[in-house]
């Protein structure tokens, strides 16, 4: 526990949510009257401040919640007091962080619902545990409850949401808090919208044509915005022909319930609202929408190549470059630019000047085909030995732990069998139980998994860059970026736009590590250059052992034979 002072007094957290308001028992008067009678009468101690939000608990981001933690930092008071610990929060784990840090900070957690409680305790912080997983079940069962009633709405022909543009949510109280909703046609917007489908139906207007059109009629978009305008500033004429476009692919016009969440399809559920077009007047909207789509002339975006993966070297410094294509004159310039201003402005430089540098630059960084078989015996050797080195110590340690968290869950049981647990208590924490659990299993796998399969991945590896420069010029700009991001960690340049350094990934560094040293041992051969950034020959460690997994997981997309 931290060493520290606390000034004594208690400080209370008050919580309700939208729901809440109106519910006596978890109001704030009712929370307030419950902390004060089993916490701070009791307690004796000096009442300082009191936090309240009304917000979701779901979300952290609450303006008391936060200025509480923050004068908990500032040791403003020694105890917290909380009426339950869902009104802490109901997400367990972002509760239980924050519970973690007050007792870490010494505060103590006071639960007016159980008053001996004691979080900072283990037993304490145990049962305060089950209280904060089943605040979070009860978010689960709600949520499940919500989405449950939104699809069976949908399956009877109701309409769960807001209405879209061009129809109105009604409501009539049936009795007390029960209400019947629907959806129905607005007299005034659903006319502006049928006559959008007019004449898009007539195949003669583009979607900013038949904006101007519904402007020209008098028609405005239920929000009052015009359909089309002229920007009071530059002049120029602008159209809502994106929200046109989203409109005309609703299938709720239709008057039939669609739901790509639920699995409902066009023509399974009738809505129960009235219709503004007809399913046919929608398919065949959709068709000319689609058309017009494919007749568009589009400017082809600019492709960066070594997007993520350039940096400049400047006066000792380096920084990351970006894609940018200034635009002027009916021209396009992508360049790579730098985020950083150096010397009073930010560096660019073109595209094409450091990518046409590329195909010499793999040509620079592939591995001898002759040296092949030498390598492949130093890594082979290499793995081995890291492979068994202290292996069976450790081995021994993960299985104890295995058997540590075997007991746990006996533990568990006894205390369901004990009913000193409920069944939905059980069910939360014997998953948290079995999460470790994996975990452990899953390292005691990858410690006894063979050797076999790291010397298949470094296999993978060393063909791959051994063919580097082939395979690059086969591929179309998108396989050639990710192939980059593959082998390459970082390319450097300098100010002139050369490239100078490299910083290669795992096992490919490794790899290039093994040729430089065979390379010292005898004059370097063409094709075999010294990358630069740090490529030394460092001794493979049992923690570091070079690992290949997503190359060789698509290894056969690359074709490589």
């Amino acid at each position: 526990m931290n060493e520290r002072i606390n000034s004594p007094g208690w400080a209370t957290y008050l919580r309700v949510s939208d729901e809440d308001k109106q519910t006596p028992e978890r109001s704030f008067a009712m929370q307030r009257q419950r902390i004060e009678e089993h916490l701070l009468i009791p307690s004796g101690l000096q009442f300082k401040c009191e936090y309240k939000d009304t917000l979701t608990g779901m979300s952290p981001n609450r303006k008391d919640y936060q200025q509480m933690l923050a004068d908990a930092e500032a040791g403003k008071f020694s105890h917290l007091g909380l009426y339950r610990a869902d009104r802490f929060g109901r997400d367990t784990v972002e509760g239980l962080q924050a519970a973690t840090r007050l007792i870490g900070l010494g505060i103590k957690i006071r639960v007016a619902h159980m008053p001996t409680l004691r979080p900072e305790e283990p037993d304490g912080f145990f049962m305060f545990l089950i209280q904060m997983g089943l605040a979070q079940r009860e978010v689960d069962v709600l949520k499940q409850r919500t989405v449950d009633g939104m699809e069976a709405k949908m399956r009877a022909g109701g309409w769960p949401h807001k209405a879209p543009e061009g129809y109105v949510n009604k409501e009539r109280l049936v009795k007390s808090n029960k209400y019947e909703r629907w959806v129905e046609p607005d007299p005034v917007y659903s006319q502006a919208l049928r006559a959008a489908w007019d004449l898009l139906l007539t195949d003669r207007y583009t979607l900013a044509q038949i904006c101007e059109e519904l402007t020209s009629m008098g028609y405005t978009r239920s929000t009052g915005r015009p359909w089309a305008w002229t920007h009071p500033k530059t002049g120029e004429r602008k159209t809502a022909e994106n929200r046109l476009q989203i409109l005309f692919h609703n299938a709720f016009y239709t008057g039939w319930v669609v739901s790509e969440r639920f699995g409902i399809r066009l023509g399974e559920v009738r809505g129960d609202w009235e219709p503004i077009i007809t399913k046919e007047e929608y398919l065949r909207g959709v068709e000319i929408l689609h058309s017009h789509d494919i007749e568009k002339s589009r400017v082809r975006r600019s492709f960066y190549l070594l997007r993520g993966l350039l940096w400049i070297r400047r006066n000792g410094s380096t920084y990351k470059m970006f894609g940018s294509t200034p635009k002027g004159r009916s021209l396009r310039y992508p360049y790579y630019i730098t985020h950083t201003r150096l010397e009073g402005s930010k560096f660019h430089i073109r595209c094409d000047q450091i990518d046409s540098q590329i195909p010499d630059w793999l040509l620079s960084i592939s591995i001898n085909p002759q040296l092949i078989p030498q390598i492949r015996q130093v890594y082979v050797n290499q793995v081995m030995e890291v492979t068994q080195h202290d292996r069976d110590a450790k081995l021994i340690d993960m299985k104890r732990q295995l058997s540590g968290l075997q007991a746990e869950e006996a533990r568990l049981g006894r205390l369901y069998i004990t009913e000193k647990i409920n069944e939905e208590t059980y069910d939360q924490l014997r998953k948290e139980w079995q999460v470790k659990l994996r975990s452990v299993e899953l390292n005691i796998a990858e410690m006894e998994r063979d050797a076999r399969i790291f010397i298949d991945d470094l296999d993978f590896a060393l063909v791959l860059i051994s063919n580097i420069s082939t395979l690059y010029a086969r591929m179309k700009e998108s396989d050639q970026s990710k192939l980059l991001h593959v082998i390459a960690r970082r390319i450097m340049i300098d100010s002139e736009g050369e490239i100078i350094d490299h910083e290669l990934h795992s096992p490919f560094a490794y790899l290039r590590s093994l040729v430089d040293e065979f390379s010292a041992e005898k004059p370097q051969e063409c094709g075999s250059e010294q990358p630069l950034g740090g490529a030394q020959m460092k001794p493979i460690s049992n923690h570091a052992i070079p690992r290949f997994e997503m190359i060789s997981l698509n290894f056969q997309e690359f074709r490589i034979i």
